[in-house]
Order: structure tokens, then sequence, then C-alpha cells
């Protein structure tokens, strides 16, 4: 029972790969050069794999990229490669902790003072951690996956709403998973912090999920308003990225091995899972970050996989569940989204 939700998760993620082929015939997403001149993307985790990747290719098509990481010498590092292999001047980056609520705030204050921070076209929530083999809490006390890939990111959307309501099209990307099909609603319904129910994979599917429903309930709530703007989740393929450091650091880690025997059909399956390229894995979010999806009128709150509308798991449709999770999210967090 313990590895149940998370073993779903990767057995349709495995049949996908088969049936789809790991690259699903994909080649390289790129942008005309200049084509995104005076958009301005704020990307998390942008020091590191798929949210590197994309500041990259945004910044050679002329956008304006913030790159957030926790820390400074690796967010620092990334700034300076970014700007070296896009040929751009324009990246920035801030520093940013999604596990702790008053790093979010601060960034946001920083954010909105500094020289770029008038507005924002497109907000990628791509920051996130997998598979944690213990529960761990964020400062403010939050199970740590479910922390800083949803309750982080609600927050930070939140408190940056004015900034994307200044943009004549924004869009929010919540950088989700396939392991969203392994979550039940009952994941989503009572004590979201409960201690005893969590498991390595329930938690991060349990998060991924949130990142769909957050995304359907924020663009619903845009066209509810009239707001030009939009709010779109994504799979991007499984790329061998920092995210699953939880399962390399195993063979150095006896609670982590055991975690991986206990759930080696799991870990079976990842083989097949992380086998996508990262210039092909950021493909995706980039794809929307562009707005080449056709945008407004088309896609509002749709799920992506491959450029294309993915697989989706029928509970992500049930409206009622995505409103409980943003009146839950906004008591937890302390934030109110005035939508």
């Amino acid at each position: 029972r313990r590895v149940a939700l998370g073993s779903a998760a990767l057995l349709l993620a495995g049949f996908a790969v088969k049936k789809y082929g790991v690259d699903g015939g994909m080649v390289q997403f790129d942008l005309p050069p200049q084509s995104l001149q005076g958009r301005v993307v704020l990307i998390t985790g942008g020091n590191t794999g798929l949210g590197r990747e994309s500041a990259i290719r945004l910044a050679r098509a002329g956008a304006t990229i913030v790159l957030t990481a926790r820390s400074d010498a690796k967010g620092l590092e990334a700034q300076d490669a970014v700007r070296r292999e896009s040929g751009s001047t324009e990246v920035y980056y801030q520093q940013l902790d999604l596990a702790d609520l008053r790093s979010v705030k601060s960034f946001v204050d920083k954010f909105k003072q500094s020289p770029y921070g008038e507005k924002i076209d497109v907000l990628m929530n791509n920051a996130g951690v997998m598979a944690i083999p213990q529960r761990l809490e964020t400062r403010d006390g939050f199970e740590e996956q479910f922390g800083v890939n949803h309750l982080g990111h609600f927050a930070l959307t939140g408190l940056l709403l004015p900034q994307l309501l200044k943009s004549t099209f924004a869009r929010v990307i919540n950088v989700s998973s396939t392991a969203h099909l392994g979550a039940t609603r009952e994941l989503l319904q009572g004590d979201l912090m409960a201690p005893d129910r969590y498991t390595q994979w329930g938690a991060y599917c349990q998060s991924k999920l949130a990142n769909v429903l957050f995304a359907k309930e924020l663009d619903r709530r845009f066209k509810q308003k009239g707001i030009q703007a939009t709010a779109v989740s994504c799979h991007p393929g499984g790329v061998d990225t920092d995210l699953a450091r939880w399962l390399v650091v195993a063979k150095d880690d006896p609670q982590a091995a055991k975690e991986l025997r206990d759930t080696n059909f799991i870990a079976r399956n990842l083989a097949l899972f992380l086998t996508r390229d990262v210039h092909l894995g950021a493909n995706t979010q980039i794809y929307l970050a562009a707005g080449a999806d056709g945008g407004l009128d088309k896609s509002g709150g749709q799920y992506f996989d491959n450029m294309a509308p993915g697989l989706l798991n029928p509970v992500a449709n049930d409206e009622a569940l995505a409103k409980s999770l943003w009146t839950e999210s906004e008591r937890l967090t302390g934030v109110r989204i005035d939508l």
C-alpha cells in the first residue's frame, strides 16, 4: 500500500514511453531570434536542468530572464553561464528558497524594486523536489515536497499577481509531471500535513496533482474576471536532472537505499522514465512560454506533454477539489490571491 500510488504513476509513465517513444519523435524546439523581445520571464530553479535550459533558449529569443536558485553561488554561476550561452546580457539572478515563506516574500519585495520588476509576462514555476525518502519539513512546517512544489509556488504566484496583471498577456506555467496520474482525490483532502500520510512517492504525486489543479483554478479565475492571462501545466518528460538526486544518493544513504529496495518496481520503471535529453525535456515549457500553442483563446487551464494536450488524471477536472485546494493553500501560506 505504501508504494501503490507511486507505482501507478511510474507504470503509466513507462507505458507512455513504450507507446509513444522516449522522445515522441521530438526535435529541439527553438524560437526565432528576438521573437520575445520585451517579454520578462521569471523561472524558479533556473540554475539547473530544465530551468537553465529554458532560460538559455528564451534569452536567445530576446526575453529578459530572471532566474532563481536557493544558493547565491549556484545562482550567480547560472546567471553567468546563461548570459554566455545565450549571448544575452538581459539575464538576472535573484535568491529564492521556496521552502521558506519569508524568503518568498523577501524575493517579491526585491523583485518589485528591481529595474526589471515592473511586470512579468511569463512566470515559470519550475523548481521542485522529488521522492524524498524520509518526511522532511520546510521552515514553515509543511511537508517538503508539497511545501516546495505547490505551496511555495502558490505563495509566489499570489504575491506576484500585480506584476502579472501589468502584462498585456501574462502566462503562468506550472511544471508538473506524469506522476500526477498516480494521485487520488483523497490525497488532497483532510489534513494535508498529517505525518502518518507520508510516503516517498505518494507525496510527490500529491504535489504534482496540486500543480495541475492550481493551474486550472487560476485560469478559471482569470477567465471569470475577464483578465487577459492564462495558466497551464505541463509534463517535461523523463529528464535525468538534479530533481532525481534522492534516487542517486541511495548508494550512500542506508535509509534511501532501503526505500529504493522497498520500491524496486518504481526504480525499474524510473530507468525508463529518466531518459529524455534535457534539450528535448525543456521543449514543452519553452513552447508554452512563447505562446506557440495559440495562447489566450485556445489552451488556458490545459495540461501539456510533448507540446500537445496530455493525458490528464480525471481528478484534475474536479472543480470543487481545485477550489478547496485553493482555500487550504491560502490558509496554510497566509497569502490571499485576490481573484
